[in-house]
């Protein structure tokens, strides 16, 4: 079995794994193209009407922002908040320039968008993209020294943005959901190859790849499930959105479980012929466009070597999940090849309810500050001494700074992370500065292999942005280059400027993190990892419960997903730890991350063992000695992670004895024919509490 014979198919799969359904370049590609129609469009205007060609750049700005910033989960809700982007851009304009005749009010009613733009965020997707386009008009309207007889114009500007911003969104990019589900299903079946080619090399292993790898095909499972939550996919495909969601996590936990057992037996060159020939049919349906002949006989393969598998062993094991893959997998394909036959509706999400507004941010604790008041009055304090070390830097571009301390806040909600942020905002300016000079002196004064470079850099920064924060910084600052080379501008030492103003805008914004209403990074990662425990808690119990009564309805697809995303929200709680100052803090964040994210496929399994015995019949329910034991079995599990949460929280604790996992697989003796769900849910058990185990001992 070789997963990874063609150079091209893997180049191809690479891709689809860093982007699953091509959702990112798909949406780099519509602002690109926006900013691009939005230049033609704001250059004919100023041509026509002999206005400065500074008009057509906050439309530029305003376009781009409208094509970037939306972030509604609906169709409607985006076009709405495109229209209403607008509003705040216009009004935003019309105060700079009306403040502007009042020298130093401008300057704080800068401040005074600033704290409210970070404030609205309370209000969802909506509220950020709205604050957001009114600071960078704002800003943009400082820039170009607009006065108060300019107003009209820019506002003229500013609809040509907005207004080919939602032409772009609506006629040419506009919502197919059967499309991006296909992509989403592909995407699916480029992980499971990665996640077997790095669990079944040919030589040398790395363990780490292995798991960055599952990770991948964890987060293209939550993609498709974001999916379902915008769309009923009974509109769209021949299932409803349950059916597919349970077909999606059977084929992620099948692949997952694979992984581990084939990479229990070692290199390939050692497995036997039956295991090959069961993996062939596991990658004849990892093929994106098998015929319905290949998969029948992929089925046919894997269902005989599975009928023939010893489950006592691990090859035998390999050969039996392998079956379970190619079934979910084979059932996947099926169901979106049909979705370009079925005539297309309108997207219907009614059955999933969507959090919009205020509810989309809850508050959490009352009588703790709301953490985008908190946010706000960071930023306030922040910009105010950005601009203040702005100004004495330079009087004509302190903005900068203030841009900077204002950005760094963007997105971030603890210390660690606001500090990170800040160094890939600089580092990204410095290269971008040497970047941007150096394209600036190739191109020299050709307006339009710079406006055509502009777009250029638009489209790389929005689509490398999720890769590294740097990167987006860059050639934003390339872009800027360009920029002024366009306006006839261009200087080294303005360049310069940006860099000394971006430094002492970041570092104002760090001060502010760590002095003003701090938000300690320890403290987020305690509480994201006790929600993350809660989930697993919740998820065990719904789980075992299901095994001890087959034929029962219990959604732990839903559990299981709640899981993963609480996952997610440690893992980016503790990205500024893993990059701390001391060796021992970095490892032992870095093994807490291993452990939970091992606990969380351990989980899986076990969900997986419930949504089984959901299909069960309910005669096959074990007796009440082994539903006992295994709850015992349960709350012993409960109780290790009831551990882990004291020693993250730096509590301290009895350390228990390695032996503690007997109990667990104690339950066996009690059912001795016990089915193949109760035989599944005690291996996971056993599994998951190994793992905490080695946490905690």
């Amino acid at each position: 079995m070789d997963f990874s014979s063609q150079p091209v198919a893997r180049t191809v799969r690479s891709l689809a794994v860093s982007d699953p359904g091509q959702l990112r370049l798909t949406s780099a590609i519509g602002t690109a193209l926006t900013v691009l129609l939005t230049i033609l469009a704001s250059v004919g205007f100023t041509t026509a009407t002999g206005n400065p060609i500074t008009v057509a750049v906050l439309g530029t700005i305003v376009s781009m922002q409208s094509a970037a910033a939306v972030k509604d989960r609906t169709p409607s809700a985006r076009i709405l908040t495109t229209v209403l982007m607008t509003l705040p851009a216009a009004a935003a304009v019309a105060l700079a320039a009306l403040l502007s005749e009042f020298g130093r009010a401008a300057d704080v009613g800068f401040i005074v968008v600033l704290f409210a733009a970070v404030w609205v965020r309370r209000f969802g997707p909506r509220g950020t993209a709205l604050g957001m386009v009114a600071f960078i008009s704002y800003f943009f309207a400082l820039f170009l020294h607009a006065d108060i007889s300019q107003v009209p114009v820019l506002l003229i500007a500013i609809l040509i943005g907005v207004a080919v911003a939602l032409f772009v969104r609506v006629a040419v990019f506009r919502d197919r959901p059967q499309s991006e589900v296909s992509r989403l299903a592909r995407a699916l079946r480029a992980a499971s190859v990665a996640v077997l080619e790095a669990a079944a090399p040919i030589r040398s292993r790395d363990p780490t790849v292995l798991r960055r790898k599952l990770t991948g095909l964890a987060n293209t499972g939550m993609m498709i499930e974001d999916w379902l939550d915008r769309n009923d996919a009974a509109l769209h495909l021949s299932v409803s959105s349950h059916e597919l969601s349970i077909r999606v996590f059977e084929a992620q936990i099948a692949t997952e479980q694979l992984a581990s057992v084939i990479w229990s037996l070692g290199p390939r060159r050692s497995w036997p012929t039956a295991l090959d020939h069961a993996m062939n049919a596991v990658r004849s349906c990892l093929q994106d466009n098998p015929s319905e002949d290949e998969l029948r006989a992929a089925r046919q393969l894997a269902a005989h070597s599975a009928e023939k598998a010893d489950p006592s062993q691990q090859a035998g094991i390999a050969r039996i999940l392998a079956a379970r893959a190619v079934q979910a997998y084979t059932s996947i394909h099926r169901i979106t090849a049909e979705a370009s036959s079925l005539p297309g509706r309108a997207p219907n999400t009614s059955t999933h309810p969507v959090a919009t507004g205020a509810d989309a941010t809850p508050d959490g604790d009352s009588s703790r500050m709301n953490s985008h008041t908190r946010a706000a009055i960071q930023v306030a304090v922040a910009t105010s001494a950005a601009m203040v070390l702005g100004d004495l830097i330079s009087p004509n571009r302190w903005y900068w700074a203030v841009m900077a301390a204002f950005l760094v806040f963007n997105g971030v909600t603890t210390r660690g992370e606001l500090l990170t942020k800040a160094g890939h905002r600089i580092l990204g300016t410095v290269a971008g500065v040497v970047g941007g000079v150096l394209l600036a002196a190739a191109v020299g004064n050709q307006p339009v292999v710079q406006l055509a470079l502009i777009v250029v850099c638009v489209f790389f920064a929005f689509w490398l942005v999720a890769i590294n924060y740097a990167l987006l910084v860059f050639f934003i600052t390339v872009l800027l280059a360009l920029l002024y080379g366009l306006l006839g501008q261009f200087s080294i030492g303005v360049l310069e400027l940006r860099i000394y103003e971006t430094a002492a805008g970041a570092a104002m914004g760090t001060i502010a993190a760590f002095v003003i209403l701090p938000v300690r990074t320890r403290s987020t990662v305690v509480e994201k990892v006790e929600d993350y425990l809660t989930q697993m808690r919740e998820l065990i119990d719904a789980s075992v419960e299901s095994v001890l009564m087959p034929g029962s309805n219990t959604d732990l697809v839903t559990l299981s997903r709640a899981l993963d995303t609480s996952l997610q929200d440690a893992v980016t709680a503790t990205k500024p730890l893993s990059l701390g100052p001391t060796t021992r803090g970095r490892r032992s964040t870095r093994r807490l991350l291993l452990v939970l994210q091992v606990s969380a496929r351990a989980a899986h399994a076990l969900a997986r063992a419930g949504v089984a015995a959901t299909r069960a019949e309910p005669d096959t329910a074990p007796t009440e000695q082994t539903a006992e034991a295994l709850r015992e079995a349960a709350a012993l599990v409960h109780k290790h992670l009831g551990l882990v949460g004291q020693m993250v929280a730096g509590q301290a604790f009895e350390h228990p004895e390695r032996s503690a996992d007997s109990p667990v697989l104690d339950v066996m003796t009690t059912a001795p024919h016990a089915s193949a769900p109760l035989r599944s849910a005690i291996r996971a058990l056993s599994k998951l509490n190994r793992s905490i185990m080695e946490l905690i001992t």
